[in-house]
């Protein structure tokens, strides 16, 4: 059977401490494709886009498909990121996957700070049944840091893949 990674999130900047979160879960779990889904909007954060130095939706799209170019494994799916407004939801990504990899086996990557409210998310029973859900650490790299570096112009090589840190120079 099939096994495909879903690893989700705003990645405004995608860093070192997701693609080590990549690489690990394309490892333990022995995926055959692990892909990258930038969300258009988070439902559970007030700041996206531009705002408070932010990146843009094609500079994230750009740095993800960047990481993604890292391994043949990786895939950078644009599936949420161009949906044309409103919150990008974990059930229709997952539903649109497993339109895109019929049989597959699902494994939904997620920071272990969200295991706690997963129960929030929507259509969490329905979701919970189509995947499953893995979790990970969170690493000393935040994109928040990464954002205030840049705005400051400080250097960011020691919390991205050099691949993005000459993107964003």
């Amino acid at each position: 059977m099939r096994k495909v990674g879903i690893f989700g999130g705003s990645f405004n900047p995608i860093h070192a401490g997701h693609l080590g979160i990549a690489r690990r879960a394309v490892e333990e779990l022995s995926l055959d494709r692990l892909l990258f889904v930038p969300a258009k909007v988070n439902p559970f954060k007030a700041v996206t886009g531009a705002v408070a130095g932010g990146l843009s939706d094609d500079q994230r799209w750009d740095l993800v498909q960047r990481v993604a170019a890292l391994d043949a494994r990786f895939e950078a799916w644009d599936f949420e990121i161009r949906q044309p407004a409103g919150p990008s939801y974990a059930i229709d990504t997952v539903l649109a996957a497993e339109a895109r990899f019929p049989g597959a086996a699902l494994f939904y990557i997620i920071g272990e700070d969200n295991v706690a409210s997963l129960h929030l998310w929507k259509d969490w029973e329905q979701l919970r049944r189509k995947c499953t859900f893995v979790p990970y650490p969170r690493t000393r790299e935040s994109s928040t840091e990464i954002r205030r570096r840049l705005l400051a112009g400080e250097p960011i090589d020691d919390l991205v893949p050099p691949c993005v840190a000459a993107a964003l120079a």
